[in-house]
């Protein structure tokens, strides 16, 4: 089973990894391309994505689902790595201006009540900033389109085994924004906040 991840965004971190997926626009292009679609988290709780989540906020994104037994846990896996690391750098502002969304590829079996089961087998607890979510199936794909998460070739595209590996880090107040593999080293997703942030010295 094949995965791909890719560097967009700029030349933050060059010879990370090649490029592998393009779109249209991504969200890097302007806040005014990142869609509002409404969506729901492990919780029950219903949020407008951009303006509830993503406004005047940092944000890691990634893509998954559930019952996924091939990239996706890994990706949690390497995401709790990364949480546990911002705990030590800034704790204080987990969970307050700085969040990370899973957004499910599969809304149909990923209910809320599944996000939360998948969320408490992994150990994400929503206080600390996490949120696993749920959209319906064109807003899923409107989202996955908008960030950049859609393959440039469509049988690849077309198939959830090969979905990609990154994650989005952006900054809705600077309006900058990269991607990462989110298999490689915690410290790049943690740099590139740094980078991006609007309270940095």
């Amino acid at each position: 089973m094949r995965r791909r991840s890719f560097l967009a965004g700029g030349a933050l971190f060059s010879g990370i990894a090649k490029a592998a997926v393009t779109a249209p626009r991504i969200a890097g292009e302007g806040r005014e391309n990142i869609p509002d679609v409404l969506v729901t988290d492990q919780t029950g709780m219903s949020h407008h994505f951009y303006r509830d989540l993503i406004r005047d906020k940092m944000v890691v994104i990634n893509f998954f689902y559930a019952h996924c037994v091939g990239i996706c846990p890994r990706m949690t896996s390497n995401l709790l790595k990364f949480q546990r690391e911002m705990a030590k750098r800034m704790a204080n502002r987990l969970g307050r201006d700085i969040f990370m969304y899973s957004v499910s590829l599969k809304p149909e079996e990923d209910t809320p009540k599944h996000l939360a089961a998948y969320a408490e087998m992994h150990g994400i607890k929503r206080d600390s900033g996490w949120l696993l979510l749920h959209a319906k199936r064109r807003d899923m794909e409107l989202l996955r389109t908008r960030l950049g998460f859609r393959d440039s070739d469509p049988v690849l595209d077309a198939d959830i085994n090969e979905h990609t590996g990154i994650v989005r880090v952006g900054s809705d107040t600077t309006d900058k924004w990269t991607a990462l593999p989110a298999l490689g080293p915690v410290s790049q997703i943690v740099d590139a906040l740094f980078w991006m942030d609007p309270n940095k010295s």
